[in-house]
């Protein structure tokens, strides 16, 4: 049977985000888990692994690229000859996150030819998911660059008990309903057949152990969450809304793997004195009358403070000025953008009678109402 393109077994649009993919994946995972899809394991065992194949792909940015531009040839060399198998699966502490950190996570997925050992032990270490945080900054950051702090919650297996909530990790005793096995099996007969039954044990609630004395780090939960705080840094250049990878700073790994990565998307707070086009940076400034006609030396903002812009005699209102190398760096460049201001020109709201006549002097203008031997000799001329 063919292959069903990715984002289809997924239920998801091509334009669909992580965290859109994740959900979907989540959702997935437990329709079809064994505890859900009883009447018929071996159909949900194919589900379970088709979805998984494609979040394996879809989840992670480098396989996404190469699939949706080569579609399954591109992620080929990513799997082994036979195709996609659970010892490429990388995300399985996605599925230990959705049920938990504990023995019972381990039996429900066994039956699905997961990579689990013997006692229950899943085989190899995988690797943790990623993380995801949004910072805000000023918009001075993408000149100078940033190093803020960040807290990243991180939810584990209890260092103390082990992730079995039992004090120390030993204080536990084999359940005495289940005998260990998780579940407990009733056998009913009707008539010349055997109805049998297969639940979750409602004594140990599927872990095998009762636990004797809960864990006093974890309160007998199993898991922890911790809070790490990580010191970004922030390069000059930046542009709103880009991300940055942390790696190792991620949810830690299953069994030994590695930690996911952190990705930190980058906010840019607007400036109502200044906005952005690129490396360029734009603002305004308003000057006297006297000085866009004279000319003049004005003090101008900046992004990091204050520059002075000189106005040549006769400047028209709206002229626009640049300073060079006022804007942004280019990101990881060592050139620099600049600063385009635009000048307003302040006209004078009232002027009194002897300004009014020197500026008419000035001008050139005169006297603006003719005088009555004018308007003779206009009259005599008519």
């Amino acid at each position: 049977m063919a292959k069903r393109d990715y984002y289809e077994v997924l239920g998801v649009p091509k334009t669909a985000t992580e965290d859109d993919i994740r959900q979907a994946y989540r959702r997935l995972a437990r329709q079809y888990h064994p505890d859900v899809a009883k009447e018929n394991p071996k159909a949900a065992e194919e589900k379970f692994k088709e979805f998984s194949e494609a979040y394996e792909v879809l989840a992670d940015a480098d396989k996404r690229q190469k699939y949706d531009q080569l579609g399954f040839a591109g992620v080929e060399t990513d799997f082994g000859p036979g195709g996609f198998n659970w010892q490429n699966f990388t995300h399985m502490g996605d599925l230990e996150d959705l049920l938990g950190a504990s023995p019972l996570f381990q039996q429900v997925f066994a039956g699905f030819g997961m990579p689990f050992g013997g006692g229950g032990r899943m085989a190899g270490p995988y690797r943790g998911s990623d993380v995801e945080l949004t910072i805000r900054l000023p918009l001075l950051a993408a000149v100078q660059g940033a190093h803020p702090t960040v807290e990243v919650p991180h939810t584990g297996p209890c260092a103390d008990c082990h992730g079995t909530g039992a004090r120390n990790g030993t204080a536990l005793e084999t359940c005495s309903e289940c005998r260990g096995e998780g579940q407990v099996r009733r056998v009913q007969n009707r008539g010349y057949t055997q109805l049998i039954t297969i639940a979750e044990c409602p004594r140990c609630h599927g872990l095998g152990q009762r636990v004797l004395e809960k864990c006093p780090t974890c309160g007998g939960n199993g898991r922890t969450t911790t809070v790490e705080r990580i010191e970004l840094t922030v390069p000059p250049g930046v542009d709103d809304g880009s991300v940055l990878r942390v790696p190792g700073h991620g949810t830690v790994g299953v069994r030994g793997g590695r930690a996911g990565d952190l990705f930190v998307q980058v906010i840019l707070e607007p400036s109502a004195d200044f906005h952005r086009e690129g490396t360029d940076l734009f603002s305004e400034t308003t000057v006297p009358l006297s000085v866009a006609l004279l000319g003049g030396e004005v003090e101008v903002a900046t992004i990091e403070g204050r520059a002075a812009l000189k106005i040549p005699a006769g400047t028209q209102p709206e002229t626009q000025f640049r300073l060079r190398a006022k804007g942004f760096p280019r990101f990881r460049g060592s050139s620099r953008g600049d600063q385009i201001v635009t000048v307003h020109v302040e006209v004078p709201r009232s002027l009194s009678g002897h300004e009014k006549e020197l500026l008419r002097e000035a001008l050139g203008a005169g006297s603006s109402a003719p005088s009555k031997r004018d308007w003779s000799f206009r009259r005599r001329s008519s």
